[in-house]
C-alpha cells in the first residue's frame, strides 16, 4: 500500500516506488478472515508446496538459526503436502500463547499490527504458482515464481515465520513489536497523522530488514543441528528469505563471493529504522546482528526511535 507523501518522507533513503504495486491488501472493514479448507486443497496445491519445500530444504537446514531448526522439529509442517493450521495453532498456543488466524492475504498495517499485540499471527492458505494465485492476481503483473513471490503466501507464512513462534524469547519480540505498532497507530502520545505515518515506515522497515530479511554471525553453536556444517560467516532468521529459494541461494552466494548482488552490512538500528525496501526484487543488502538477544535488546534500548516527534 503506497503511502501519500508527507513532509518528513525526504528523511528516508533508499525508497523504491511502487513497490507494491497490485500487491491486494485487506483491512478491518474487509472480510479478511479465510478459515483454511483443507479439504478442498488440492492435488496441484499440494505438489507446489512439496517442489517448494524440496528446492529450499537442504538449504535452510545448512544456513538457518537454531531457533528455526528447533520450531520446524517440534511443528507438523510436512514437506511433502500443505500444512493444516489446525495441527499447528494448538502447538503455538501451548508453548508461547500464540495462534494461527486464517486470512485471505496481505493485511495492511494497523490490522497486521493489532492482531501481532494479540499474539495472533496472519496466515493465508494460498501458494504461488497455484491457480488461485493466478485467478487473484489475473489482471495484474504480479511476480509469480517458484523461488519468489512478493504476495506473502502460505510457504511465507507457515515455512518461513511460523518456527519461530515455537521460540520464547522470538515470541516475546514479536508481540513487543506488534504492540508498539499497536501504539503508534492509535497515536498514543498525539503527533498527528503525518508523524504517526512516518513513525509507522521506521517500524516497517525495522521489521523488514530483521524478521524479514535478516542474517546474524555464524558463531557455530548451530551445527549439531544440521545434516551439513554451515560453510558461510552467516545464520539466516528472516523468513522472507527462508520461504524463498532464490533469496536463501543469494545470500550464500553473496556471503561466498560467488556473487555481488547483496552487501552485507553491520547491524545499526538508526540505519535500519530510515532505510525503505523493495517487496519486489531480491535485496541489496543484508544487516546482520551478532545474535538474536542482541536484536531483541537493541529493539528495547531503542524504542524512542520509533517515536520521532519532528
Amino acid at each position: 500500500m503506497e503511502k501519500q507523501h508527507n513532509q518528513y518522507d525526504h528523511l528516508f533513503t533508499n525508497v523504491i516506488p511502487l513497490s507494491m504495486e497490485g500487491i491486494q491488501i485487506f483491512g478491518s472493514n474487509d472480510q479478511y478472515l479465510k478459515p483454511q479448507d483443507y479439504p478442498a486443497i488440492t492435488k496441484v496445491e499440494n505438489d507446489i508446496w512439496d517442489k517448494l519445500f524440496g528446492n529450499v530444504e537442504p538449504l535452510i537446514n545448512q544456513y538457518v538459526s537454531a531457533e528455526y531448526l528447533c520450531g520446524m522439529n517440534q511443528l507438523p509442517i510436512p514437506q511433502d503436502k500443505f500444512p493444516d493450521f489446525n495441527s499447528i495453532s494448538p502447538l503455538l498456543e501451548k508453548e508461547t500463547k500464540w495462534e494461527l488466524i486464517p486470512v485471505a492475504g496481505f493485511l495492511d498495517e494497523k490490522l497486521f499490527f493489532d492482531l501481532n499485540a494479540k499474539r495472533q499471527f496472519p496466515v493465508t492458505d494460498i501458494i504461488r504458482k497455484s491457480p488461485r494465485f493466478d485467478e487473484k492476481y489475473i489482471d495484474q503483473n504480479i511476480k509469480n515464481e517458484d523461488g519468489y513471490t512478493p504476495e506473502p503466501d502460505i510457504f511465507h507464512d507457515i515455512q518461513g515465520h511460523v518456527p519461530f513462534l515455537m521460540d520464547e524469547a522470538y515470541a516475546n519480540f514479536m508481540h513487543e513489536v506488534g504492540i508498539l505498532g499497536d501504539k503508534i497507530l492509535r497515536d498514543e502520545r498525539q503527533l498527528g497523522d503525518e508523524l504517526v505515518s512516518h513513525n509507522l515506515k521506521r517500524l516497517q522497515n525495522f521489521a523488514w530488514w530483521t524478521y524479514e530479511f535478516g542474517v546474524m554471525k555464524n558463531n557455530g553453536h548451530s551445527d549439531s543441528l544440521r545434516r551439513t556444517a554451515n560453510d558461510i560467516e552467516y545464520e539466516i532468521y528472516g523468513a522472507g528469505i527462508i520461504s524463498s529459494y532464490d533469496e536463501t541461494l543469494n545470500v550464500v552466494k553473496c556471503a561466498k563471493k560467488e556473487s555481488s548482488h547483496s552487501k552485507f552490512l553491520p547491524y545499526d538500528i538508526e540505519e535500519i529504522v530510515m532505510t525503505c525496501f523493495d517487496y519486489s526484487s531480491i535485496q541489496n543488502r543484508y544487516y546482520v546482528i551478532d545474535s538474536m538477544d542482541d536484536l531483541y535488546d537493541s529493539f528495547k534500548r531503542n524504542a524512542d526511535l520509533f517515536w520521532y516527534e519532528g
